[in-house]
């Protein structure tokens, strides 16, 4: 009997909003924006060892303590959870992804 194959692709989405000091969303100098990226896998097999990384924008620091994964929070530091920030990025191991799945990351910076 042949084997059967399996696909996936993955996809990823980045958004962000922004909280500004006066409850508004502007992008002034202050202003908060939370990036959320969410990674999804189609097809009928996994994805192992998925990473998601993106730098943090020119003209914005990272807010530390801010790295989350499907809500949970990480630690900056590269330890032993799924997650690393600094300065100039973040870097979040996703594991394995199945099909038909995703997972979520978030992160905030400030705007200089």
């Amino acid at each position: 009997m042949p084997g059967i194959a399996q696909l996936a692709t993955v996809s990823l989405t980045k958004s962000a909003t922004i909280a500004d000091s006066s409850g508004g969303s502007s992008p002034t100098p202050g202003a908060v924006m939370t990036y959320t990226l969410v990674a999804t896998v189609a097809g009928s097999a996994s994805v192992g060892n998925l990473h998601v990384t993106d730098p943090i924008p020119a003209g914005t620091t990272y807010q530390p303590g801010t790295l989350k994964l499907a809500g949970a929070s990480l630690t900056d530091a590269s330890d032993g959870d799924a997650g690393a920030a600094s300065a100039s990025g973040i870097d979040v191991n996703l594991g394995t992804v199945a099909g038909g799945s995703s997972r979520t990351v978030t992160f905030a910076v400030k705007i200089n």
